[in-house]
């Protein structure tokens, strides 16, 4: 099971602000990536009420970070 949260954008010296999360029963990380991704996509059209986020991060059961990405890497 992974976690991933939606990020806003990354300030330096200070944690992501996290605007969305959501837990997924996937466990191959790049199944988990390419669903985040989708997932990143819909918000963007669909987000009326709330910060756009800018990228997500991906944590393991543990809470471990294990993937990342941002509207930057794209």
């Amino acid at each position: 099971m992974f976690r991933i949260e939606f990020v806003g954008v990354l300030r330096e010296g200070a944690p992501p602000e996290v605007l969305d999360r959501m837990t997924t029963d996937l466990t191959d990380l790049p199944h988990v990536v390419a669903h985040a991704k989708s997932l990143f996509s819909n918000a963007v059209v669909q987000r009326v009420h709330k910060p756009l986020p800018h990228g997500f991060r991906i944590l393991d059961a543990q809470g471990t970070e294990v993937a990342r990405w941002s509207i930057d890497e794209s």
